[in-house]
């Protein structure tokens, strides 16, 4: 048996390889974890390691974690995405870049029900990129407008991210729920407001459309997505009046994606039905996957008191708390370039919790700075997912010109990551007011 301190970064020194290489991710995770285990405790380590997998994966927040894959997966095959868009173009055609407005409006409404990114950007890209591109909007400008929106399912209640960080830490899902609400309000505001005054100053990216819209016609527009709004009212509504558990809400959410997919849009039809299933099941092993992997990693790191090392050395550093939080900001956000969003909430959560709870600072205010940073990792090169679904969603665009245009998105939501580091107010205001 080995030093656990050279174990460790063996371990770590074998993940960093490992993903150099493009290992998949719960390979590398799972490999690295269990050579750290092997030699810290030899086989003793790995004989335990079955059950302590089957304790934390029976974790029953985690049942919640395939469901809301399922409310996504159910939802991405009925016309609501579409009907969301034309909803919002309809009230925001007065307003410069108004389909960009409406991409980021539509975004955020469908996040509120499925909470996983990659389906806001598949379901609304695949109607506003086209739309945009059509009515003259440069290519970049329409594909930012729906890649860094579609992020904000990762903040905006029900999110997978905060159902996977209450695994780990234990903090109240209900309360990291509401502690998203106002930022992602915040932040779906800040790149509405982007789009029209780049539209405005620059009309040459988001021509104005001459399409005008009666109050009859907008307010019979709201029709369409009166199941959109029943379904987030129902979700949260059961969470926060006490009804249901937050994995309870994700089956009630699941039933009503599919009675809105039956009923309302006809289209659950046996071939779409095996097309969910299937892709429910990939997805959920996939994240699960990774959930196990990275357990087995944070278990090496732990044995090897990492977190209470790193806890007593940033604890020792001359340094006022603020100025180590936008330290650590920093670092999350190069990971987040590296290593895709649920394995850096699942390596990093246990490491650095113990560091910032010394410095007077909530668990719930980091989580939701924890999430931000992961909406960041989502859009930026090499490795954001959603970089990819809109390059899936609109093949003919160049990565490049996608990647231009999300850039002044990482900005806004840069800007407003420090703004939440000076005020964590933000955060935990309404967790505050409505869980207690």
């Amino acid at each position: 048996m080995m030093d656990p301190g050279t174990a460790a970064l063996l371990s770590v020194a074998a993940l960093a390889i490992l993903i150099f290489v493009r290992a998949p991710l719960f390979l590398a995770l799972g490999f690295a974890g269990i050579l750290g285990l092997w030699l810290i405790r030899g086989d003793l380590g790995l004989q335990t390691l079955p059950l302590s997998l089957t304790a934390q994966l029976a974790n029953f927040t985690l049942v919640a974690v395939p469901l809301y894959i399922l409310i996504g997966e159910t939802l991405s095959v009925t016309g609501l995405g579409r009907d969301l868009f034309k909803t919002c173009y309809t009230w925001m055609s007065r307003l410069p870049g108004s389909l960009g407005v409406a991409s980021v409006g539509s975004c955020a409404t469908f996040g509120a029900m499925s909470g996983v990114s990659l389906s806001g950007v598949a379901v609304v890209g695949r109607m506003a990129v086209p739309a945009m591109t059509e009515r003259g909007y440069k290519p970049s400008f329409a594909t930012g407008a729906v890649v860094a929106p579609g992020a904000l399912a990762m903040l905006i209640p029900p999110s997978l991210m905060f159902i996977l960080y209450s695994a780990v830490t234990g903090v109240s899902v209900a309360a990291l729920f509401a502690g998203g609400i106002v930022p992602g309000i915040l932040l779906a505001l800040l790149m509405a407001g982007y789009i029209i005054v780049v539209a405005t100053l620059k009309p040459e990216n988001a021509p104005r459309t001459d399409e005008r819209f009666t109050w009859g016609e907008k307010f019979s527009s709201l029709v369409r997505v009166i199941p959109a709004i029943l379904l987030i009212v129902c979700i949260l509504g059961v969470i926060y009046t006490g009804i249901a558990t937050p994995t309870e809400a994700a089956a009630v959410g699941a039933l009503g994606a599919f009675l809105i997919a039956g009923l309302v849009y006809r289209t659950l039809t046996w071939t779409n039905l095996r097309r969910i299933l299937v892709s429910t099941v990939q997805v959920s092993c996939a994240v699960l996957a990774i959930v196990a992997a990275a357990f087995v990693f944070t278990k090496v790191l732990v044995l090897a008191r990492v977190p209470s090392t790193v806890a007593e050395f940033v604890g020792g550093l001359a340094l006022p708390p603020f100025v180590i939080m936008v330290a650590i900001m920093l670092v999350l956000i190069v990971l987040g370039c590296l290593v895709d969003a649920a394995s850096l909430l699942l390596v990093v959560t246990p490491v650095l919790v113990p560091v910032v709870e010394p410095l007077g600072y909530d668990p719930l205010w980091f989580g939701v700075l924890l999430v931000m940073n992961l909406e960041l990792a989502v859009i930026t090169p090499p490795v954001g997912l959603n970089l990819f679904a809109m390059k899936s969603v609109a093949p003919d665009i160049p990565l490049s010109q996608i990647i231009k245009g999300v850039i002044p998105y990482i900005i806004l939501e840069f800007a407003l990551l420090m703004v939440m580091v000076a005020v964590p107010e933000i955060a935990t205001w309404l967790p505050g007011l409505i869980v207690g």
